[in-house]
């Protein structure tokens, strides 16, 4: 199997490092940069039911019409039904049909446990947990 055009999956070299990131500004907007997007997804609460996920992507002002059509094709990849990411929507969507039932009392949801340790890898809420962990001391809560 090969595919046909690879622009979608080839990104053009655009800074040093070469690396994907993903920042998470709790509680509810994730900046990314993968292959050649830029971009930002928001959690948007509608109710204790249900939620509105906006996608938006940027670019330079001073982009050339090539990198401009590169990023949108990346945006292909991880926007709302992209081919790498379209499960971060649904991932929101099951997490706020499990946590819906108790809106009399309180739902958590956690991803890796309860403790503020160092991890190996990036996919943990440690640093968010830290954060809160040191927030309230810090307010004496």
């Amino acid at each position: 199997m090969e595919l046909n055009d690879t622009d979608t999956v080839t990104p053009k070299p655009e800074f040093e490092d070469g690396k994907v990131v993903a920042i998470t500004h709790f509680p509810s907007v994730i900046i990314h940069q993968q292959a050649n997007t830029f971009g930002m997804r928001h959690v948007i609460p509608k109710g204790v039911d249900s939620f509105e996920l906006a996608w938006t992507f940027f670019g330079y002002e001073d982009d050339e019409e090539e990198m401009t059509r590169l990023r949108v094709r990346h945006a292909n990849l991880y926007g709302p039904a992209g081919f790498v990411a379209m499960e971060d929507g649904e991932v929101l969507s099951e997490s706020q049909l499990g946590a819906h039932h108790y809106g009399h009392r309180r739902a958590v949801v956690e991803m890796g446990g309860k403790d503020v340790e160092a991890q190996d890898h990036m996919v943990t809420e440690v640093l968010i947990r830290a954060f809160y962990k040191h927030y309230c001391e810090a307010m004496g809560l």
